[in-house]
């Protein structure tokens, strides 16, 4: 095999390693799996990263890492570590529980908790260090901080962010946000949990929303008009496709940034770009908060040309939103059948231009299907092109037959 040319003979390895170290290399990524080659050598992608864990080449292993990205990465430490626990390969190890809680899949953690579980084994020195200040590359300031008002802490490890309010005012809360938005400008893992000692136990008015701590803290924080901005700045820093809070229960599954974007969305209209962006980045056939949050924004500000768009990406980012009498109510008014016809047969950027436009041409290609399920949320129209239920004749005319050609056309 290629991976025992150099395991094998240590002058290879030595000018391969000469040569990867001084950047004489080329990379072809149009093959898979990837290739690399040397003025000395040409290896594949899984090759490489097979020898460099060989012969634990943390440094490179982690050019590489941005080179190739993590999945390939991922899949050699995997396979080398599963033979190699040993204290030999201890560097390694750590090496690959930092990496796989930083870029790993939110499922990961559980392989995260058996590597520390076995480091506990091997060394306990190294397992308390990781568990109580991490990878040891935050800068010390993020890593930590206190004033008067607050004490934050975090560990990279672990995924967890503790926010400990000294005080209940606007500024400690100003301060805490300050301190997210920093820390996550670092290599943070992007699903994490959130930790908040304090007093305030403000709730989203979302039915369902689950209760965390975390909760009561973006729930607290929405409620001053000043932090919306260092709000928007979180949520932004913190949404992350397939990632979530390790504060909420997995069948829950919020993704991070979902209470302070839930609650900006809900405080007021203008947060629409915000709420949109969300919805297209959450996971909805994992997460249900986009159907709690569809009930509450309708209850809030009805469905109009303005708040449509919204409800629109929030149906299509999950698998189903139920239908619902308010839904029906809301949408049955002359301006809102307007603005459906429209949607029916116009792309949605043309009615709201800030969509993302790879959620557009998402919701064009597959339009019979979104219009489809927002039939069905609206007026419980379960069979799309049964234009003589009774649901579907609860359309008002003269719009249920415009519908009706227009669903034809579809079809």
């Amino acid at each position: 095999m290629k991976t025992e040319r150099f395991t094998k003979n240590e002058l290879l390895w030595k000018q391969l390693e000469q040569d990867l170290l001084s950047k004489q290399y080329n990379i072809e990524t149009d093959v898979y799996p990837s290739k690399i080659s040397t003025p000395s050598f040409s290896l594949d992608n899984i090759t490489l990263h097979e020898v460099l864990c060989h012969y634990q080449q943390l440094t490179l292993l982690d050019i590489f890492r941005q080179e190739f990205g993590f999945e390939t990465q991922r899949y050699c430490l995997a396979r080398f570590t599963d033979k190699h626990r040993s204290v030999a390969y201890l560097p390694l190890l750590r090496y690959y529980t930092i990496n796989l809680r930083k870029y790993g899949a939110s499922f990961e953690s559980l392989t995260v908790d058996e590597l520390l579980a076995t480091i506990k084994e091997l060394d306990i020195e190294t397992y308390n260090s990781l568990i109580t200040i991490g990878s040891g590359t935050l800068p010390k300031h993020k890593q930590q901080a206190e004033s008067d008002l607050i004490f934050c802490q975090a560990n990279d490890v672990l995924a967890k962010i503790t926010i400990q309010m000294k005080e209940e005012s606007e500024e400690a809360y100003r301060q805490a946000l300050a301190y997210l938005n920093a820390l996550l400008e670092e290599d943070f893992p992007k699903s994490y949990g959130i930790y908040y000692e304090g007093q305030s136990n403000l709730t989203l008015p979302i039915e369902r929303l689950p209760i965390t701590s975390s909760h009561h803290f973006f729930a607290k924080a929405v409620s001053y008009p000043s932090l919306h901005d260092a709000l928007v700045e979180y949520s932004y820093k913190a949404m992350a496709q397939y990632h979530f809070y390790e504060d909420v229960d997995d069948e829950e599954a919020a993704m991070p940034s979902t209470f302070a974007v839930l609650g900006l969305g809900l405080y007021d209209k203008s947060y629409a770009k915000l709420v949109i962006d969300y919805m297209y980045e959450c996971d909805g056939d994992h997460s249900p908060m986009p159907e709690y949050f569809a009930k509450s924004y309708v209850e809030t500000f009805g469905l109009t040309p303005e708040t449509l768009p919204v409800f629109v990406c929030t149906v299509q980012s999950v698998q189903e939103v139920p239908y619902d009498a308010s839904f029906e109510q809301a949408m049955s008014t002359e301006e809102s059948l307007q603005w459906l016809e429209k949607f029916m047969t116009i792309p949605l950027i043309e009615l709201c231009p800030y969509i993302p436009l790879e959620q557009n041409e998402e919701i064009e290609e597959y339009k019979d299907m979104a219009v489809a399920q927002l039939l069905y949320t609206c007026f419980g129209i379960t069979h799309f092109n049964d234009f003589t239920s009774p649901a579907f004749k609860c359309i008002p005319e003269p719009y249920r037959t415009r519908f009706e050609a227009i669903i034809k056309e579809l079809i």
